[in-house]
């Protein structure tokens, strides 16, 4: 599975990165609405307090730092290619080369 995901384009699998923290988002918020709420949960209610709060603010991070990745590598493509139409590279015809090996030669 993750070298199926590492082989697709970037844009996907930031797509496909940014619906994992989404469902990782909706986890925390389940953990912080229901399970901390509860009369009198197993480990406690500050134990899911905390745990809610660290996967809400770790699917937020996510989705920023991807989106962040995404338009730095969009940025860098661009760079790329602007300096690459400015350094032109000449290349010499092979007719051009026999023509001036027979003019050395005469």
């Amino acid at each position: 599975m993750l070298k199926y995901i590492q082989s697709r384009k970037l844009s996907e699998r930031g797509l496909f990165g940014i619906v994992l923290c989404v469902i990782t988002f909706f986890i925390g918020e389940f953990i912080l609405n229901k399970i901390s709420t509860m009369e009198d949960p197993p480990l406690g209610n500050t134990i899911y307090i905390l745990i809610g709060n660290l996967f809400v603010f770790g699917a937020l991070l996510g989705v920023l730092l991807i989106l962040k990745y995404i338009y730095d590598e969009h940025k860098r493509e661009k760079r790329k290619e602007r300096k690459r139409k400015s350094h032109k590279i000449y290349f010499l015809n092979k007719e051009q080369e026999g023509d001036e090996s027979t003019k050395n030669n005469l």
